[in-house]
């Protein structure tokens, strides 16, 4: 039986989960930074779709909420970037946590017009306007 190199490197690669590279039509819909401590995953939300990224240990500093009684659930896990239009402080009772595609330091997530580049120092997620986010365990900002 003949073996390709193409076919060996291929199936070497989803054994060890090493491969970074995604196309953009076969990226998941969902990923976890090595870390375990942030989570993102596309979400239709009633705006349509969105990307939605929740850390574990929360926002740093934690946003107040625009008045009092804005969100009565689970205020500042994460943010939520839209399609077109800045990002979101989120406000949920849910959670997306559970993805199992871990996206190396280094690497580049394409998937429905985002982008997200993580990075040992965080992560930075944009919408195909260029707005977005930058997020880790000691600090966040949006753009």
């Amino acid at each position: 039986m003949h073996v390709t190199t193409a076919a060996l490197l291929l199936t070497t690669s989803l054994l060890l989960g090493t491969s970074s590279v995604y196309r953009a039509d076969a990226a998941p819909d969902d990923f976890v930074m090595p870390s375990r401590n942030i989570y993102c995953a596309l979400i239709n939300d009633t705006g349509g779709l969105g990307l939605r990224c929740e850390i574990l240990s929360r926002l740093n500093p934690r946003p107040p909420q625009p008045y009092k009684g804005y969100c009565e659930l689970d205020w500042g896990s994460g943010l939520l970037l839209p399609q077109a239009g800045k990002p979101e402080v989120l406000c949920a009772g849910d959670t997306i946590a559970g993805s199992r595609y871990v996206l190396p330091y280094g690497s580049t997530w394409n998937n429905a017009g985002f982008r997200c580049v993580s990075q040992r120092t965080g992560l930075t997620c944009t919408n195909a306007g260029g707005q977005g986010f930058f997020l880790s365990r000691e600090r966040w900002r949006v753009f």
